[in-house]
């Protein structure tokens, strides 16, 4: 949580940021998977894998993306939480880069500083020598499968970070937000597979499909079951702070 602090002098906490970060995660990084998967439609036991995979990383480094911008906003100035007509922006700019930094740094680290081979533009290729990976291979895998799905969950993070503040309700997006994510999760490998082959083994690539759906599935049961902590720890403290106005003595 971060805080945006009113002339008054009274703290409004911005709740659920991180959520939102797995949503703009999980969005961003499927499309990649998406796009993967429509490069792969020779391989019919690998074809939808890509998607499934891409949205179980999103949620993962969204989440990294969404605490690394509660990081950063939390240790601003507090003079920045002053009310005024731009602290909203203020915010929205903090978390915005809080947010990109931590869906680039993962990604970034292992493509520079790991073996240069193929992972997604030159997938039908074999390893390739650094002599011949390095710059435009490189550059054209690390700007299309790490710099635009983290700047598009960060743009996510950022305008839902706004709708939490200008929400009266903005404790329910701590709980509400990740069940409707891992809703998708599980509703994920029906859609992403429609459509297409049967699946299919072929040496190395036997079930995996079948595998890439036990990932998906996990992950969205976890989410749920991260939904339902959060609304069961929420929902004691709201009903004691319904019920302190009419334990307090009437004033005389």
């Amino acid at each position: 949580m971060t805080g945006l602090r009113g002339s008054g002098g009274e703290r409004r906490w911005v709740v659920g940021v991180a959520p939102w970060g797995v949503v703009g995660g999980a969005v961003a990084w499927c499309l990649v998977g998406s796009w993967r998967a429509a490069h792969l439609e020779n391989y019919p036991w690998n074809v939808w894998t890509p998607v499934g995979y891409g949205a179980v990383k999103g949620v993962f480094l969204g989440l990294l993306a969404g605490w690394c911008a509660v990081v950063v906003a939390r240790v601003a100035p507090v003079a920045w939480w002053r009310e005024g007509g731009g602290a909203a922006a203020r915010l929205s700019g903090l978390v915005f880069a809080g947010g990109l930094l931590g869906g680039l740094v993962p990604g970034t680290v292992r493509d520079f500083m790991g073996e240069p081979q193929p992972r997604t533009l030159y997938y039908f290729d074999g390893p390739r020598p650094e002599s011949e990976w390095y710059w435009r291979p490189l550059l054209s895998e690390w700007l299309t499968c790490t710099v635009l799905p983290a700047l598009g969950c960060a743009v996510l993070l950022a305008a839902g970070a706004l709708v939490s503040v200008r929400s009266s309700r903005r404790e329910r997006f701590g709980w509400v937000v990740p069940a409707l994510v891992g809703v998708g999760l599980l509703v994920l490998p029906h859609y992403a597979a429609a459509g297409l082959p049967e699946p299919r083994g072929n040496g190395d690539h036997v079930d995996e499909s079948a595998a890439a759906g036990l990932v998906v599935l996990a992950t969205g049961l976890g989410l749920l079951v991260s939904a339902w902590v959060v609304w069961s720890w929420r929902r004691p403290r709201r009903s004691g702070e319904l019920r302190s106005p009419a334990l307090t003595p009437p004033r005389s």
